[in-house]
């Protein structure tokens, strides 16, 4: 559906809710803050409207765009009720690969597609050839010390977020974050030329991890972790 289909949709329904006698055309203009005869031509279809004219018209009709799409339509480009997507589960020390042959994957557990569809990502490097989301199970080494998860804790990990901006507004990402052989969760913070590494709970101790010559902090992040599963 284009901006066109919209706006014809639009002044459609607009016409409508003036031949019941919902409402009045220099109403709606006024409501809208438009000269009447703008909005005459928009419904007479001699002009259309900038985005931001379209915004005033929604708002003074009380409506969203949803509301100048079919059911059809929504129906077509939704995900399929269900609809899951496989995602492999690798070891802490595969976690960092680009991508993964068949022995290295652990097995594939299901995710809801529209759950992992709505992920924003956020890329400080460039990983258009990472696979994307992996499930990593943290084994002891991983899942021990100040980063305490239980052993076989399983993070969902989208790849395609290494940038330090917070995902939500106010609320720091937690991230799987490669230091040397081990894979840990952490939020994370430069300072200098470290990565200062803080445990996810209440534990006030950190970890300072001075970056490599040549490297940046995107070098060491796995990705933003989104989901935790833990075994019982």
């Amino acid at each position: 559906m284009t901006i066109q289909d919209l706006q014809d949709e639009l002044r459609s329904q607009v016409r409508a809710r003036i031949a019941r006698g919902d409402l009045t055309g220099s109403e709606l203009a006024r409501d809208a803050g438009f000269p009447q005869g703008h909005l005459s031509n928009f419904l007479n279809s001699r002009r259309g409207l900038s985005l931001e004219s379209m915004d005033r018209l929604l708002r003074a009709l009380k409506v969203g765009v949803l509301d100048l799409v079919s059911d059809e339509e929504l129906q077509q480009r939704a995900p399929p009720r269900g609809e899951v997507e496989p995602v492999a589960v690798v070891s802490a020390e595969n976690a960092a690969l680009a991508r993964f042959r068949a022995d290295q994957v652990l097995e594939m557990r299901s995710f809801n597609a529209a759950f992992l569809r709505r992920l924003k990502p956020r890329v400080a490097v460039d990983r258009s050839d990472w696979q994307r989301f992996v499930l990593v199970r943290l084994d002891g080494r991983s899942a021990s010390g100040m980063f305490s998860f239980a052993v076989g804790a399983t993070l969902l990990v989208d790849r395609h977020y290494s940038s330090l901006q917070p995902y939500r507004r106010m609320h720091p990402n937690l991230y799987a974050v490669q230091i040397a052989e081990r894979c840990v969760a952490a939020y994370i913070s430069l300072c200098d030329n470290c990565l200062v590494l803080r445990p996810h709970g209440a534990d006030p101790q950190v970890e300072i991890v001075r970056l490599a010559r040549g490297r940046s902090y995107a070098d060491y992040v796995i990705g933003r972790v989104c989901h935790v599963g833990l075994e019982v």
